[in-house]
């Protein structure tokens, strides 16, 4: 059972109305049979994993099947990731190649049930090996058996992690690519720089809508209630919409947000603003003063990077979740935080420190029905100043109660300058502030500088450090206040004099297959009175072999009382059943155990997923059983549950989701059983531009199967018989760099006419984009020494393909036998020379160039020689 599962079961219930109207149902009831009948696809896979080799990225995204204990993977696709040489067909129950070297084929016959590998032949049992109409997938463990593979499935990040025990050809190209240049990732793969393709905005289009309706039968009452999270354009900007209904004390409730975002910085003209919000807003926070804001009327304005944080000591993590959902917060690999969805139907983890190094946050959510996605925010926090003379700025109101403005500037090339005002309501009156600071670096050591001050006299001077011992993050802060109150450092009877704050993250030393996350922080307060008040965290985690443990302790001193408690949970998989438990713990002033809960969820067939759980409080002694049957997966989510408590409490509930959505070119409805209105998506059409005017016309064909790569990554979509595929869920209001995968297209010969496009997908709108593919031709040829004994072939001889203008297009290096090959010439008229550098250098003399015709049809030019002297 996951622990949202076992979090769940231990929620307060709130006593309900006794009547149950089902109208709502009956409105959904009505929704979706009133809907243009939408295109109903078989299921699909049970998870979606990002897989990685090594530190490297390989592809955001693969479909997996989980069956019992084992994660059954594609077999043929996750062999194209890692550049094995094996190709599937799943039509034939059959899968054929070989292993990095052409001596050790490979030859699955899922018929025979038989495996050959190299000299080897061996049986295996056919439930370990799926057959769907993509791919075979193979139990992952019986696939780290065929292939040099160590596998490792992160059932709580999603995660696919692969170990090489023989170097792949895929590592091999990675390791050439870092050596080659900056202009890189991440993940060692070359960064795109496509052209920029904007999605305009309308005056109103059809949103896509998340929606819920549950119903919950109880002893005292019953409740029913729906839900719906709704994007898409309207007045010429990206509008987000949540409403609320139930029979519930509650009642109603809704919120909406006009904005426009452009990670280019393109907003307002000479203001270069990259996020203009109208509506329910989000404000940023403010170091010393305030918290981040949200869910309040306002206006905001920033030109800050989209997704990143403007400030380099904190971060808030803030966004939709349905109803039913929860969300754990994972920082550097390690569980840190925990919350349910609140009644306004979002989330937020206010102002998480951020560490010198790297920040990894990751966010994993839970639905109620099973389902499950995860969502990344990475920080780099090292030498982050300003350039000299560039200006970063938010502003913001909020229902005229709470308005900022803040500025940063680059002074030096390691210095940065900040200021600003706020004002806001605190403890009842109106406050107001300003503040300065200065952010700069030396070599691996960070430096701020904060001064702030109150309307009413109060100040608070604080200085901090950031930087790395060994492998560890330290930080370290002191901040003196005389009379200075804010959000941050709330009025008192006995106000705050200083603080000082010590921060430790890294890795304990150990074996690398088994990180041990470990933070420690320290805080010491002096108050007004003399007093002091001193407060220690220490968090440890693990994850090895499928099971993941993390443990907390918190100490608090104060004058003469002391305090101490902690937790810890675990979880992990067992003969298919995935078990896990919570267990918190007081240890002063009183030892004991304050609540136990443990659960268990099994995937029963087709998407189903059974789940149980049992809880224990101890101070307020209570035991509650808890069971569900739920399913997360395919077209529409549905779940059933019941619970019974020892103090005689019982009742149960249905939840129905559907996530709607529309495609652009047939006008198909769309729907999911995990929500869609969240995320971008794309409608990529693919044809055979016959008569080359790039535009899909005359006698230009789909082109079926296709497949794409997203900023470097594989994606699961592939076009289908009319040639369009649908990429969904893009992060939005980011960078997508969409290119045809060349390995999918079924002519070796054809080539998009364009090497790809960037977009910028947004909430509730599919951009469209139109991709060519041309036929393209080859040349080869023999590279010939002549010489007093005759002529040889020679190699490493550097070949230059032309335009007629004379811009270089392509290049090759002839083979030791002097043999050449340049592939995917598109049509047109060409130069083919020797480069003139090469001859130079080498003193060479050769017999002249080649002029080259490559027809529309493509084709081979054979025969093109060249012939040097000395």
């Amino acid at each position: 059972m996951r622990a949202n599962d076992v979090r769940a079961s231990m929620r307060s219930h709130r006593p309900r109305r006794r009547a149950c109207r089902l109208c709502l149902l009956r409105l959904l009831a009505l929704l979706i049979l009133a809907l243009p009948a939408p295109a109903r696809a078989a299921d699909g896979p049970d998870l979606v994993l990002e897989v990685r080799l090594g530190e490297h990225l390989v592809a955001d995204a693969i479909g997996a099947y989980q069956h019992g204990d084992d994660i059954y993977l594609p077999l043929g696709e996750l062999a194209r990731l890692l550049t094995i040489a094996i190709r599937t067909d799943p039509a034939e129950g059959v899968a054929s190649g070989y292993i990095l070297d052409e001596q050790r084929g490979f030859r699955l016959d899922l018929a025979q049930r038989l495996v050959v590998i190299g000299e080897r032949r061996t049986g295996f049992e056919a439930a370990r090996v799926l057959r769907h109409p993509d791919d075979l997938y193979v139990a992952s463990r019986l696939l780290a058996q065929w292939l040099p593979l160590d596998i490792d499935v992160d059932m709580a990040s999603l995660v696919l992690r692969v170990r090489a025990r023989e170097t792949l050809p895929l590592q091999a190209r990675l390791e050439r690519q870092s050596r080659a240049g900056p202009a890189r990732r991440g993940d060692g793969t070359p960064a795109p720089a496509y052209p920029r393709l904007d999605t305009p905005y309308a005056l109103a289009g059809v949103p896509f809508i998340d929606q819920t309706v549950a119903a919950e039968l109880r002893r005292g009452g019953s409740t029913v209630g729906y839900t719906a999270y709704l994007t898409g354009d309207l007045a010429g900007m990206e509008a987000a919409l949540y409403v609320s209904a139930a029979n519930s004390a509650a009642g109603a409730s809704a919120r909406m947000t006009l904005a426009r975002n452009d990670p280019d910085a393109g907003l307002l003209g000479p203001l270069h603003a990259r996020t203009i919000a109208l509506g329910s807003v989000q404000a940023a926070g403010v170091a010393d003063i305030a918290h981040a804001g949200s869910g309040r009327a306002g206006v905001t304005i920033s030109n800050h990077a989209l997704g990143q944080s403007p400030r380099t000591d904190r971060h808030t993590l803030q966004g939709d979740l349905p109803p039913g959902w929860d969300v754990e917060l994972y920082f550097n690999d390690a569980l840190i935080g925990f919350q349910q969805a609140r009644p306004d139907g979002r989330y937020r983890f206010d102002d998480q420190p951020l560490i010198y190094g790297s920040n990894e946050f990751r966010l994993v959510f839970h639905g109620p029905l099973g389902q499950l996605r995860v969502e990344r925010q990475s920080f780099l926090i090292d030498q982050a100043a300003l350039a000299p003379g560039a200006i970063a700025y938010s502003a913001s109101v909020q229902e005229g109660q709470r308005a900022l403005a803040q500025v940063e500037v680059g002074v030096l090339a390691q210095l940065t300058a900040s200021g600003g005002v706020v004002r806001l309501a605190l403890d009842g009156h109106q406050r107001r502030y300003a503040n300065l600071g200065l952010h700069g670096y030396w070599r691996a050591l960070l430096a701020d500088a904060a001064f702030a001050r109150a309307d009413g006299g109060g100040t608070l001077a604080r200085i901090g450090l950031k930087t790395r011992v060994g492998g560890m993050a330290l930080g370290a802060s002191h901040a003196r206040l005389d009379g200075f109150s804010s959000e941050l450092f709330l009025p008192d009877a006995d106000p705050l004099r200083s603080r000082d704050d010590v921060r430790l993250d890294g890795l304990l030393p150990g074996d690398a297959r088994t990180p041990l996350p470990l933070a420690l922080q320290l805080r010491r307060e002096r108050l007004a009175s003399g007093a002091t008040r001193h407060e220690a965290g220490a968090r440890l985690s693990a994850y090895s072999r499928g099971m993941a443990m993390s443990g907390n302790l918190h100490w608090r001193a104060s004058g003469g009382a002391r305090q101490a408690d902690g937790s810890v949970q675990a979880s992990r998989r067992v003969a298919g059943v995935g078990i896990s438990g919570q267990l918190h713990y007081a240890i002063l002033p009183d030892a004991g155990i304050s609540s136990l809960a443990l659960g268990a969820d099994k995937f029963v067939g087709d998407g189903y997923l059974l789940n149980g759980a049992v809880t224990r409080t101890f101070a307020d002694p209570q035991l509650r059983w808890s069971a569900s049957l739920n399913k997360g997966v395919g077209s529409v989510g549905m779940g059933v549950s019941a619970f019974y408590t020892s103090r005689g409490a019982y009742g149960g509930g249905v939840q129905l989701f559907m996530a709607l959505g529309r495609e652009p070119r047939s006008g198909r409805w769309l729907h999911d059983a995990v929500p869609m209105a969240g995320g971008g998506a794309a409608s990529v059409r693919v044809f055979l531009d016959k008569n080359g005017n790039g535009v899909m016309d005359g006698d230009d064909e789909p082109v079926k199967g296709a497949g794409f790569a997203v900023n470097g990554s594989a994606h699961m979509a592939r076009s289908g018989d009319d040639g369009v595929a649908y990429l969904n869920r893009l992060p939005a209001h980011q960078h997508a760099d969409i290119a045809i995968d060349p390995a999918t297209l079924e002519d070796p010969q054809w080539q998009a006419r364009e090497a790809g496009r960037r977009l910028v997908p947004r909430p509730g709108k599919v951009s469209r984009l139109d991709v060519a593919v041309g036929v393209t031709g080859e040349i080869d040829g023999t590279t010939w020494l002549d010489g007093a004994g005759g002529k040889r072939g020679i190699g490493d001889v550097e070949l230059e393909l032309l335009d007629q203008g004379g811009k270089l297009l392509g290049k090759t290096s002839s083979s030791a036998d002097g043999y050449y090959v340049l592939g995917g010439v598109a049509p047109g008229n060409y130069v083919l020379r020797i480069a003139p550098a090469q001859l130079a250098r080498l003193g060479l003399q050769d017999s002249g160039m080649h002029l080259i015709t490559i027809d529309p049809a493509g084709g081979i030019v054979n025969g093109k020689d060249f012939h040097v002297t000395k």
